[in-house]
């Protein structure tokens, strides 16, 4: 049974008073394998893309989303609307800018927290940073993860941030909304 499935019967048991709900943090832990740690960080991150778009009404061509999840863990979030980039705290919409820091951005310790334990549970290399990207016209999203072993592990957020979002400014001109493919990544 994946984790969410467990997760969601424990809530069950514990709603009908059959289990408490300290039963429930038992649910949080992974006692399989990389596969399974691997397919948890899946799911997080397609949960993490579709509430990135949806807090913006789906009124976004585009979403981008770095994730950093070392020491302090953090999301930052741009969209492409309208044939540009913009960051989160540049959209006009103040509630839609407000739901973003409020209930977005700071899931990203607990989120961190979660699938790193995870990894680490089974042996694996934890992620530094992740970037993530969805087209909204075709539904189609990807992810470039890099990992605590990997040499680009060490570099700074800014620099990943800002030389993601600079070549992506670029190359969002000449790419299709509907393409169905991945844009660049950095590094």
């Amino acid at each position: 049974m994946g984790f969410f499935k467990r997760l969601f019967k424990k809530v069950e048991d514990v709603n009908k008073g059959e289990v408490t709900d300290s039963n429930l943090e038992s649910e949080f832990y992974l006692d399989s394998s990389e596969e399974e740690a691997m397919n948890l960080w899946m799911d997080i991150a397609q949960n993490i893309i579709v509430n990135v778009v949806k807090v913006t009404n789906n009124s976004v061509d585009r979403a981008f989303i770095l994730l950093a999840m070392k020491e302090q863990p953090s999301f930052d979030i741009f969209y492409q609307i309208d044939g540009s980039l913009v960051f989160w705290n540049q959209l006009k919409d103040t509630i839609i800018k407000e739901k973003i820091e409020n209930e977005l951005l700071p899931q990203a310790s607990t989120v961190a927290s979660a699938v790193n334990g995870n990894f680490a549970q089974v042996e694996h290399p934890k992620i530094a940073f992740v970037e993530l990207q969805i087209e909204w016209a075709t539904g189609a999203w990807f992810s470039h993860i890099i990992w605590e072993d990997d040499d680009n592990s060490s570099l700074a957020k800014e620099e990943i941030l800002n030389k993601w979002f600079n070549s992506l400014t670029a190359e969002i001109k000449n790419h299709p909304l509907d393409s169905n493919t991945k844009l660049s990544w950095y590094p």
